[in-house]
Order: structure tokens, then C-alpha cells, then sequence
């Protein structure tokens, strides 16, 4: 269950955060959309870090460096595209 808010601009009380207010149309910011743009910038780094990490680890003949390395940046490429598509759902 939702709870209901005012409208920032006209004070209309508003049922749903997510759409527009029905009064005067203002396009609210959703409650969560920092919280997941903080995770789209960490996980990007994670990302990057982790692939970084498997070339260091593959080019200098340390396997497990390589392989621990690689599947950092793929978990980190899977969190990222669930934050994206959260940051997307909320409205960009």
C-alpha cells in the first residue's frame, strides 16, 4: 500500500508518487531513484574493476586471479543491468 502525497507545486494530494499529479500534471522524482543511481555507478565500477582485474590476472599467468577477476565483472554486469532497468522503470 502507497501512501499518499502532496504535490509539491499546486498541493494536490497525490495517490500514486509514480504518475503525474492528476491537478496541475508535475512529474514527481520516485522515493527510490537515487538509491538506484548510486547502484548503477557502483556497479559500473565493479565492472570495469573486475575485468581490469582478469586481464591483470590472465596476462601475468595467474589463474586464479584471472578467473576470480572475470566472474566479479560479470556478476558486477548482471547488478548493473538490474539497476539499470530499476533507474529505467522509475523514469529517466
Amino acid at each position: 500500500m502507497q501512501q499518499t502525497v502532496r504535490c509539491p507545486k499546486c498541493a494536490a494530494v497525490v495517490d500514486d508518487p509514480t504518475q503525474p499529479c492528476p491537478r496541475c500534471g508535475y512529474v514527481m522524482e520516485h522515493p527510490q531513484r537515487r538509491r538506484y543511481q548510486r547502484h548503477a555507478l557502483v556497479s559500473l565500477v565493479v565492472v570495469l574493476s573486475g575485468y581490469a582485474l582478469g586481464m591483470v590476472g590472465t596476462a601475468t599467468r595467474l589463474e586464479l586471479l584471472g578467473i576470480s577477476g572475470l566472474v566479479m565483472g560479470f556478476v558486477g554486469g548482471v547488478w548493473l543491468m538490474v539497476s539499470l532497468y530499476l533507474l529505467l522503470r522509475t523514469g529517466v
